[in-house]
């Protein structure tokens, strides 16, 4: 370990497997409720958005004028992610946009404005997400269809079902033509089980 971050003694620590980083005292916080990590906000009843990126979301016009832009706003909504049930269904109209090219002149549409206001309306009333601990019995919701596969990840307490996290996205074209329905039903389930999750399977259910 000692070789590994030689270079970087100057404000590193190391002892046996235990990498301490010296911190910059008027930055730091400690023993504090709520903490700021990557645009959400987590504290002890759960994990939401952090209000100026719904703010962001908010301020883009409904009609966008060029590719790049889109990009821009697909990439803010993107820190929504876990927070929406069925992105994927929104952003699937703009895929022929994103593939924009000298023979294929960018065309706006009115489908494409009704999305992004579907997409701000969605942000402006994103859930608060549970925190899944140890001892917590969790279920995952699957489902796919021809184009588009969605995983919701929950965990049942004695009362309800709280939201743990959404996920979801599109096929690629060879995927939506040669893949047999239990295949894409299946696309995610490797990545929980390689993370050591325990969790009820219930499928075609979204």
């Amino acid at each position: 370990m000692d070789n590994l971050f030689k270079d970087y003694f100057e404000f590193m620590f190391v002892y046996i497997n235990d990498i301490l980083i010296a911190s910059n005292i008027k930055k730091a916080s400690i023993a504090v409720n709520k903490i700021e990590f990557f645009e959400i906000l987590i504290d002890e009843t759960g994990i939401e958005l952090h209000e100026h990126i719904v703010e962001k979301i908010r301020n883009f016009p409904d009609i966008i004028k060029n590719k790049k832009h889109l990009q821009s706003f697909l990439g803010v909504v993107n820190f929504a992610g876990i927070f929406i049930k069925d992105l994927a269904k929104y952003r699937r109209d703009f895929r022929p946009l994103l593939k924009e090219t000298e023979s294929a002149k960018w065309k706006w549409e009115e489908i494409h404005t009704q999305r992004v206001r579907e997409l701000k309306q969605v942000c402006n009333n994103l859930p608060k997400l549970a925190i899944p601990q140890d001892e917590d019995e969790l279920v995952v919701y699957t489902d796919a269809n021809d184009y588009r596969w969605a995983v919701v990840l929950m965990k049942k307490t004695t009362t309800r079902k709280e939201f743990c996290k959404y996920t979801r996205g599109l096929f690629t074209e060879q995927q939506a033509q040669v893949w047999h329905i239990n295949e894409k039903s299946s696309l995610r389930f490797g990545r929980l089980l390689r993370n050591g999750l325990y969790f009820y399977l219930l499928k075609n259910s979204l």
